[in-house]
């Protein structure tokens, strides 16, 4: 294997790693779009201006474009419009195109690999260039490539941030290197700008700056001062573009969640947080050497809260804490695993939880860039490390190639399996919920989409076992997380559609006004459920709650007073609780017209012309009110009146029956 890999010729390299990205991420190609693709694609108002709204998304936060608002939703924001423009320009000229979308991931993806074996190509000393046996620079880029811990990035469209900005971060490195080596302003001013997309990529790029020193350092030390000018510049840029980050979405880094899902630690100690931090960076290692299962659920309770008396928060500090001090004993003698330590542990930084918080326990696209130092080291042992230990020249060539061919196989098996999975919300959420089984953000989200495939279900058995399943996966977040919002919306969702039962459905609904009162989503379903049942008792007795609960409800008066008037033939207690919602509502057309209803039963036909003149002044285009108003003209003996709304009815529908009408 070595001896024909030290041999390749550029295009040979370039021809290698292109198959390889595509063998690998090519399966992603008919996939729809998925997971967090709707905030920044399918349901972002920006994106779907295409040209017209790269403005809006320069000029606001992420989540803006999704929200219609500014929200806190994280500290310190989110700014990251490069990859959002693209999306902008992508929408413009293909529209919602997922195919054009994942495409472009895949393109950006093996635009990382070449742009990653460039710059080690140009940054690594020529012995390890030059070994007989592969070049480490291809090695380590094959390594990366074939990793399956990128899915998360390449699948999931939204991760093209992560991507565009590793590319930005690669080419600052290969600018620098370039300036070192021929001192020509240009490639310095190539340096500054590609380093300041890198930031509106991805704030995450700031941990560059850290980065670049060390690479000059490690590897041409002997240029060091003469980059200090270089290392000022970038640092220039990155205040430049902090100064625009404020402008835009404000500063500062705070604690803005209000729920578990948006802070894993609320209900944890300060002591059990940083026992969990350190829990969550030793599986960062483990998903490195072992990649898997691997999920897009890593909230609560996927990860459980424990303290420093948990095994393998001890195991993972001793880690942590050895691998900091082999990084500073490496750091004096320049070698390269001191230096792919020390790539991991800055660029994990920002994403740690450790220096503010981030809103999720951990997620494998927080390592995209980090396992970068994982795969430096593993390559350099490979092809130098094990030499040290199998001395004989045949043997080691075996050994080399039996190891590096073990390694890429299986990465490549679990990266091509792993990509099935990310076609599409269902598939996602579905199979990340066996393995997340105590994550509440993938049971709900499965529960919810296996409910919405059950109402596009012809086969009534089909039906009800995709109900089933989708109480059981929402029964599981419930468990995780009680007060979770979200899965009591979509249970009492599903409770209703699989047993049309009002006293099922309407606990859970309940139960999320007692968390948030305002709370439109439950409003909205509780008054849809509630019409549909014939139970006049329950129905009334359950406005009569919502009453109490918030008596700005005009649909509330207006449902409870068609249940008495209806359900029960009480018109005089209708048309006090119709009079009860006026006090409050004195415009509302449902009241108005109800009431104007319920005189006309009463044949109290004076005082239903007086609330159906007005319900027909606020809505003067509905031809129902000026019928309601004619019949009340009529049996009060106003003939001409009469005549002059049924006219007017008419007129607003012209299909209207006129023999229908009395006069």
């Amino acid at each position: 294997m070595g001896s024909y890999f030290a041999k390749l010729k550029s295009k040979q390299i370039v021809l290698i790693i292109g198959l390889s990205v595509f063998a690998l991420y090519g399966n992603t190609l008919g996939h729809d779009f998925a997971l967090d693709d709707a905030i920044v694609i399918t349901d972002n108002e920006f994106t779907k201006k295409g040209f017209s709204g790269i403005w809006d998304q320069l000029t606001n936060d992420q989540f803006v474009g999704f929200y219609g608002t500014k929200k806190e939703l994280v500290s310190g924001g989110r700014y990251r419009p490069l990859s959002m423009v693209m999306f902008n320009i992508e929408y413009a000229l293909f529209g919602e195109n997922p195919f054009i979308s994942h495409l472009m991931n895949v393109l950006w993806y093996l635009l990382n690999a070449l742009l990653l074996f460039l710059v080690l190509k140009h940054l690594l000393p020529k012995k390890w260039e030059e070994n007989p046996w592969i070049p480490l620079s291809l090695l380590v880029t094959l390594i990366w490539v074939f990793h399956p811990i990128h899915t998360e990035v390449v699948a999931n469209i939204k991760g093209r941030d992560e991507i565009m900005a590793f590319c930005g971060e690669l080419l600052t490195l290969w600018f620098l290197l370039q300036w070192l080596e021929k001192k020509q302003i240009g490639q310095l001013l190539g340096m500054a700008g590609v380093f300041f997309l890198a930031l509106l990529a991805k704030e995450s790029a700031i941990t560059w700056l850290a980065v670049f020193p060390l690479a000059i350092y490690y590897f041409k030390n002997e240029q060091l001062k003469r980059a200090l000018p270089a290392f000022g510049l970038l640092l220039f840029v990155a205040l430049v573009w902090l100064g625009i980050r404020y402008k835009i979405v404000g500063g500062g880094i705070s604690d803005v969640a209000d729920n578990l899902m948006n802070d894993p630690f609320l209900e944890s100690t300060t002591a059990e947080k940083y026992a969990t931090i350190m829990l969550t960076l030793g599986k960062y290692v483990k998903l490195l050497f072992f990649p898997h299962p691997l999920t897009y659920d890593y909230y609560p309770k996927h990860i459980p809260i424990v303290g420093w008396n948990n095994p393998m928060v001890i195991l993972s500090a001793f880690l942590y804490l050895s691998m900091i001090g082999a990084a500073i004993v490496g750091f004096f003698k320049r070698n390269l695993y001191s230096f792919g330590i020390l790539i991991f542990l800055i660029t994990l930084s920002i994403a740690s939880n450790l220096l503010f918080p981030i809103g999720a326990f951990m997620n494998e696209r927080f390592i995209y860039v980090s396992s970068l130092g994982f795969c430096l080291i593993l390559g350099h042992f490979l092809l130098f490390g094990l030499h040290e230990i199998v001395r004989h020249k045949q043997q080691f060539k075996t050994v080399f190639s039996l190891l590096t061919v073990i390694i890429l196989s299986l990465y490549s098996l679990k990266t091509i399996s792993r990509n099935l999975v990310w076609e599409n919300n269902l598939t996602l959420a579905t199979h990340d919920a066996k393995v997340s089984v105590n994550g509440a953000k993938s049971n709900v989200m499965a529960g919810g989409l296996l409910t919405e495939e059950a109402l596009k279900a012809n086969n009534p058995a089909e039906r009800k076992r995709l109900l089933q399943e989708s109480i059981f996966h929402l029964e599981q977040a419930l468990r995780v997380y009680p007060d979770y919002i979200d899965a009591l919306l979509l249970m009492g969702n599903a409770e209703w559609e699989m047993y049309r039962s009002v006293e099922r459905a309407m606990p859970f609904y309940f139960k999320i006004l007692s968390i948030n009162p305002q709370n439109a989503n439950a409003w909205r379903n509780i008054l849809v459920v509630l019409e549909q049942t014939d139970k006049i008792d329950y129905k009334i007795k359950t406005y009569e709650e919502l009453r109490i609960i918030d008596p700005q409800r005009e649909m509330v008066y207006v449902n409870l007073g068609r249940a008495y008037g209806r359900g029960r033939n009480q018109l005089t207690k209708a048309l006090d609780i119709f009079q009860k919602g006026l006090q409050r509502f004195p415009n509302s057309y449902e009241l108005l017209s109800n009431s104007g209803t319920v005189y006309g039963l009463q044949k109290n036909y004076p005082a239903a012309i007086t609330v159906l003149q007005k319900a027909t002044s606020i809505r003067p285009n509905s031809s129902k009110a000026f019928i309601d108003l004619g019949l009340s003209y009529f049996y009060n003996g106003q003939l001409e009146e009469a005549k002059k709304a049924f006219d007017r009815a008419k007129e607003l529908d012209p299909n209207l029956e006129r023999n229908k009408l009395p006069v």
